[in-house]
């Protein structure tokens, strides 16, 4: 018996099925540090809350005292979540916000204070050692963007009583001080505007800062008194087109650009999605609803994903995840419940705050769940009245489809034996699988590149752990479908014999 064995590689929806060297569909899955796949898990209650809208941003910190704290944005009011309950509390300013339809939230930490921007209203901070109201940080400036630099909250794309609109600027507040931004050589307080780049779309602090406009990227150094900031272009006509799209992970900033997908890491560019996903997500995402796009972080996993709303979305509503291994340059997508994501950090609870919810088995997340230990760090969503979710229960579904080859060629390339035929028969597959999970293939065969991709009934692996199948073509491709316990996915073998002679 002859068999092939056919690795799961890297997930290239760009590239053309025929002897596509990767996957055409890696569905609900996690790309691991190597040649095979994990599940991608499903979400299950962490909080059964409510805003009066969606929710526009949010952010986890510890505070001074070291616990941590959760705040989140809906359209006009902002928010903490309660430590007892794990509900929602206004902590609005006094006649909440005016937040515009085309606008959105930001939040940044510093000095103690959590501070938060949306343009329509001047900036607010909340002390997340003790406060519980927001309040105005200044009436001096308003932004679309911020960021802690330093020791300087620094905002993009402003707005003041003197200039209005000034998408192209900066401003900084005064050194050590985030509620002071009156302009002093002192306090070393300042603005700089930042020409031939278009506007601002997204501000990335640090022990450096970068600043990323529509069609430029800019390095901001601070150099001290009297300059205080030295800006220098790294890149022109290469720039941010989805603001929702920037996240930053170990050093690397990743964001999407008009033609794709990048990361920037020590002021090198390097096009993530190029041949790979830009083309796919190009295609199979609507462009009216990315202002509707988040990104979070799965630190341990070394991810990046985005959630965005698909071509097929009802109501612009974003109900898919797009996955970036960032240590191995993979990718994959999965399904999501809920439609915002964001980087949390749980908050302590004791045995006797579980008895609020009546029983164990009405507890919404697993005991032995992380997201029950105060201060540990979880890839969490939200839907869009506010209810909050941790991806910790069971694997959703998987699916992986393969490339599409020419099998008689492939059974040449390992046979002993010459091989003259054209077309081959598929008897059987075998998944290579770990975990007890429940495992079928489907196989899809044709004649010719032009003829119609028509996969086969799905078979279920036999005690021998093979997937009987006959199927007779020149071209075959295989679907992987997978749920239950499993736990690694790394490829198929196939049993196949060649039968049409040249």
């Amino acid at each position: 018996m002859t068999t092939l064995a056919l690795p799961l590689n890297e997930w290239l929806p760009d590239q053309p099925a025929l002897n596509n060297p990767g996957l055409t569909r890696a569905h609900n899955v996690i790309p691991g540090a190597g040649k095979f796949y994990r599940p991608f898990p499903g979400a299950e209650p962490y909080a059964d809350t409510s805003l009066p809208s969606r929710p526009y941003a949010a952010i986890s910190l510890l505070n001074n005292n070291g616990n941590a704290r959760v705040f989140c944005a809906s359209k006009l009011s902002l928010w903490s979540q309660q430590p007892d309950t794990r509900a929602w509390a206004d902590a609005s300013r006094t006649g909440g916000y005016t937040t515009s339809d085309l606008e959105g939230w930001r939040f940044t930490e510093a000095y103690g204070l959590n501070i938060a921007t949306n343009y329509s209203d001047h900036p607010q901070f909340i002390n997340t050692a003790g406060g519980t109201k927001f309040a105005n940080l200044t009436s001096l400036v308003k932004g679309r963007y911020v960021a802690t630099l330093r020791d300087f909250v620094l905002l993009g794309n402003t707005f003041d009583s003197f200039d209005g609109a000034v998408p192209y600027r900066v401003r900084w507040s005064a050194i050590g001080n985030p509620n002071d931004w009156n302009f002093s050589a002192t306090t070393q307080s300042d603005f700089q505007d930042i020409l031939g780049g278009g506007a601002v779309q997204a501000v990335i602090g640090g022990e450096e800062g970068t600043i990323l406009l529509k069609t430029q990227i800019v390095k901001m150094v601070y150099v001290g008194s009297p300059a205080i900031f030295e800006f220098r272009t790294i890149y022109q006509n290469k720039g941010c087109a989805i603001p929702q799209s920037v996240i930053t992970a170990d050093g690397k900033i990743f964001f999407y650009a008009e033609d794709g997908f990048y990361q920037l890491e020590n002021d090198r560019l390097t096009a993530i999605g190029k041949g790979k996903v830009d083309h796919w997500f190009a295609t199979n995402s609507n462009q009216a609803a990315y202002n509707r796009m988040s990104v979070s972080i799965d630190p341990l996993n070394k991810l990046v994903i985005w959630l965005f709303a698909s071509a097929d979305a009802t109501n612009l509503t974003p109900d898919t995840l797009l996955i970036y291994n960032y240590d191995t340059g993979a990718w994959s997508t999965a399904s999501s419940p809920t439609t915002f994501l964001f980087n949390a950090l749980s908050l302590p609870i004791t045995l006797a705050a579980l008895d609020r919810h009546g029983s164990l088995a009405a507890v919404p997340a697993s005991l032995d769940s992380p997201v029950w230990t105060g201060g540990r760090a979880f890839l969490a969503g939200m839907d869009d009245r506010g209810k909050v979710f941790s991806f910790s229960a069971a694997a959703l579904p998987a699916v992986l489809e393969t490339g599409e080859y020419q099998t008689a060629q492939q059974i040449a390339a390992v046979s002993p034996d010459p091989v003259t035929a054209d077309r081959a028969l598929v008897r059987s597959v075998s998944p290579k699988v770990h975990g007890p999970g429940d495992v079928s293939v489907a196989v899809a065969g044709r004649v010719t590149p032009q003829a119609m991709t028509m996969y086969g009934a799905a078979v279920s692996m036999n005690a021998n752990g093979w997937c009987p199948q006959r199927n007779d073509s020149r071209y075959h491709r295989y679907r992987v479908s997978l749920s239950g316990g499993w736990s690694q996915v790394m490829g198929v073998e196939i049993d196949a014999v060649p039968t049409g002679r040249r």
